[in-house]
């Protein structure tokens, strides 16, 4: 055979498998393997017009989904591809990349003719980049003049398959669509006479002149009672959640009950509106939704059986860090996992010549040809050796491979798994585990070693514990015995200042009345101040005294509130009292009790601006106990500020301090002396819109430790030694 008849038989081949093509990719494919794959060219790729642009369509060397990503614009001047493809003839094209899809390069393009003699193209080749394969052109451009107007018949196919004539088709599948269903359709106009119905509403509402007069009275019947139920919705007399219509079986005569639902639409025909009815038999959708669940429910356990033997298979070879293959009857790999994947299997988009490719046709020709001859022989199982490249480290290391057969109940080799080892971690192991007995012998001297010194600075820090305790104690102890001795110089400096300022030695001048007013002023700060100070030492030092007596709830509450309206007055708040009648008496610590509400109430005026203040007062639910509640309408406070308002010497925002005054004690003062008198304390706050403060106290303080007389004498010193300051 002569070179050129070689080359008409190879051309004439191509020309029919390309005409055999199903499609326009599969018949570029047949292009790219008969020629270009032949001629050395690794990357190419063909863009057809459509709608005044080129789109990728299938590629050699490309990624699948970026071919098809690639669009270049058909505008005269806009970009060479385009002038390329306008030239009709093979072209050279420096090409820059410009966010198209195609990086930067020297590409090779031919346009692809539509037909002979029409020199005008429908798609266009483009070979590279770098490379173009120039040696090859003569036979690139005779295989594209003999495919090319088969490419555009196929392309031409595609189109016309996704277009088609879809309106006659639509009418024609929605005809038989309603002739198809099971329940009776009709479209009734304004008159409620029937325009349109399918099959079975047919069988309910028409005749025809062979039928009987027992059918013709039952279609009667049928026809006046859907005629009546169309009346009453249109009036709005049916009730809306009664669509249950009963008509004749013209057929058998029995009863049929439907389910009747009603849409109005659009009647261009009449010129007004008309009425779709769609009627279900009830009695026939029970049944069948009856069987349905019945099936429902076997299909559901066969999936559920199906999906956890599935589950399993899956999660033992997702799971397994080793490669696992499943391999037919055939020696063919038909499931493995990742591990597996990333050894025998080449991604889609992999580079030909790619080291990566090399490497894994290597694994798979040596495990193929060890699953060939274990499939051959009379053995269930086997175990080798052989050595493998991992293509992502390129590091040769020594497998063992583990396979076994799986038989079917013809005792016939239905499949063979088998599990690759990577003995390199075996002989890791055993080197590490060495390495960490070593390690092990040297931790345990280190743990002796530490352990003794922890021993050591434990006994330390227990040491210094205890001395922190006692001087934090002899401190408390030390301010609770002061408690006179500080309180005295304090109130004989009001004392004096108050006659000073009652001018009991002599007249004042206006400067001076207004200096001893301030140094009035500061002193009773500093006196409050150090009173809580010093109530806190007495309570941390357990020196407090509890005076044991009646307390009328309600008295104290009321004498409370003469005390803080001046306050409330000069802020001009309102100020609110409920307590209930016939709230128990209580044996506790009048005074305590007074200075927590105190303390209570002059917060919520000091941090209210606008609004209310109010303090009710109930027995609680058990009898057991009375709860008081002062609330305000004032500046709140966030929820993750709550816990620190009762710590010493705190306040939310301490720039507060400065604004609103205090020193962070009154809070903390007051949850201690409720605990030592039995009682509890709780907070309901939002940021700006005010806080609420809940005691219970119970009937009789149990929390307290000190005898009455004991306690009624410290107050009666108490009480002698402030007369005494306050006289001079």
């Amino acid at each position: 055979m002569t070179p050129a008849s070689r080359d008409s038989s190879e051309a004439d081949d191509l020309l029919g498998r390309v005409s055999r093509a199903q499609d326009l990719p599969e018949a570029l494919w047949i292009f790219f393997e008969s020629v270009l794959i032949e001629a050395g060219i690794e990357r190419s790729l063909v863009l057809v017009e459509r709608e005044k642009e080129l789109r990728g369509v299938l590629g050699v060397g490309w990624n699948p989904d970026a071919a098809r990503a690639v669009t270049i614009e058909l505008e005269a001047g806009e970009n060479k591809l385009a002038d390329a493809y306008a030239a009709g003839e093979p072209t050279f094209v420096e090409y820059q990349n410009d966010g198209r899809g195609i990086e930067s390069g020297k590409y090779l393009t031919y346009p692809i003719p539509t037909g002979v003699p029409d020199p005008s193209a429908f798609a266009l080749l483009i070979i590279g980049p770098d490379d173009t394969g120039s040696e090859a052109q003569p036979e690139i451009v005779r295989a594209l003049r003999r495919i090319g107007p088969l490419l555009r018949i196929l392309d031409e196919r595609d189109a016309l398959r996704q277009s088609g004539s879809q309106t006659e088709h639509q009418r024609d599948l929605l005809t038989s669509l309603v002739n198809a269903l099971p329940d009776p359709v009709l479209i009734t106009d304004a008159e409620n006479s029937i325009l349109l119905e399918n099959r079975r509403a047919e069988g309910l509402f028409s005749t025809t002149e062979g039928d009987s007069e027992g059918r013709r009275r039952a279609v009667e019947i049928n026809n006046l009672v859907f005629s009546s139920f169309l009346t009453r919705s249109a009036f709005g007399g049916a009730d809306p959640s009664a669509r249950e219509l009963n008509l004749v079986d013209p057929s058998e005569g029995g009863d049929l009950l439907f389910e009747i639902l009603s849409t109005s639409l659009p009647n261009p025909l009449m010129g007004d509106s008309a009425t779709v009815s769609v009627l279900r038999d009830v009695t026939d959708l029970k049944r069948a939704t009856t069987e349905l669940e019945h099936q429902f429910k076997r299909v559901r356990q066969a999936e559920l059986k199906s999906s956890r033997e599935r589950d399993r298979l899956n999660l033992i070879l997702e799971n397994v860090g080793d490669p696992i293959l499943v391999t037919d009857d055939q020696s063919n790999i038909i499931l493995m996992n990742r591990e597996a994947e990333r050894l025998f299997d080449i991604p889609p988009g992999t580079d030909l010549q790619s080291r990566r490719r090399q490497e894994v046709r290597a694994n798979d020709t040596k495990f193929s040809s060890f699953i060939s001859e274990f499939a051959l022989s009379a053995d269930s199982a086997r175990v080798v050796e052989f050595q493998l490249t991992d293509p992502d480290t390129r590091r040769r290391f020594p497998a063992e491979v583990v396979s076994g057969k799986v038989v079917n109940e013809r005792s016939e080799m239905a499949a063979i798994i088998s599990v690759v080892h990577d003995l390199t971690k075996v002989v890791e192991n055993e080197r590490l585990a060495a390495e960490l007995s070593e390690l092990n012998e040297d931790l345990e001297d280190r743990v002796r070693t530490a352990t003794a010194e922890l021993e050591e600075r434990n006994d330390q820090l227990e040491w210094q514990s205890r001395e922190l305790e006692r001087a934090y104690r002899l401190k408390s102890q030390f301010l609770a015995s002061m408690s006179h001795e500080l309180r005295t110089p304090i109130n004989a400096l009001l004392g004096y200042t108050s006659l000073m300022r009652d001018q009991i030695y002599g007249e004042l001048t206006e400067r001076q009345n207004e200096a001893l007013g301030r140094m009035y002023m500061a002193s009773q700060h500093l006196l409050e101040l150090v009173n809580d100070i010093l109530d806190l030492a007495k309570i941390e030092a357990g020196k407090m005294p509890v005076h044991i007596e009646a307390v009328n709830v309600g008295t104290l509450i009321r004498e409370l509130s003469q005390t803080v309206e001046p306050m409330v007055r000069r802020k001009k708040l309102e100020y609110r009292v409920d307590v209930e009648d016939d709230i128990p008496v209580l044996e506790t610590d009048r005074t305590k009790i007074k200075q927590i509400l105190l303390n209570l109430l002059s917060n919520a005026i000091k941090f209210t601006h606008e609004g209310h203040v109010s303090v009710s007062a109930r027995t609680l639910p058990n009898g057991q106990g009375v709860e008081i509640t002062t609330s305000d309408s004032g500046i709140g406070i966030r929820d993750e500020n709550i816990p620190k308002i009762f710590e010493d010497f705190r306040q939310v925002d301490q720039s507060s301090t400065r604004e609103y005054g205090g020193t962070g004690l009154g809070l903390s003062i007051t949850k201690k002396l409720l605990h030592l008198l039995g009682g509890t304390i709780e907070v309901e706050s939002k940021l700006g819109e005010g806080s609420t403060f809940t005691l219970r106290l119970p009937i009789r303080s149990e929390e307290i430790v000190l005898d009455k007389e004991v306690s009624r004498a410290a107050r009666d010193a108490d009480d002698a030694v402030v007369n005494k300051s306050e006289t001079g």
